[in-house]
């Protein structure tokens, strides 16, 4: 639902990444939320022991990919008679004054 109101449609899990939209989201909630060493030892935090950054990397990889995916599909759109939704009005601000 949320899909719908923000991006104009619904989107499956096979159209977000290999891993699914579900699984992606659930990846990096946990990263987000998980103790890291280098918050509590900044000399250590350049090591990356724990593998963080590199996951979350990843996890940035698919969301830039998908949001970029979004976008286009908002900017090749020319279908004026569809209900305008959040990602048309950010669009809309591109290039404004406003912005």
């Amino acid at each position: 639902m949320s899909c719908q109101m923000v991006f104009g449609m619904k989107y499956m899990d096979e159209e977000f990444d290999a891993r699914g939209f579900k699984s992606v989201v659930k990846e990096g909630t946990q990263l987000l939320s998980a103790p890291k060493l280098g918050d509590y030892i900044p000399f250590i935090a350049p090591l990356d022991l724990q593998g963080f950054t590199k996951r979350m990397k990843s996890v940035n990889k698919a969301f830039d990919t998908f949001f970029e995916k979004i976008i286009e599909e908002h900017l090749q759109s020319n279908d004026e008679e569809r209900t305008k939704d959040f990602v048309d009005v950010m669009v809309g601000f591109m290039g404004s004054e406003e912005s």
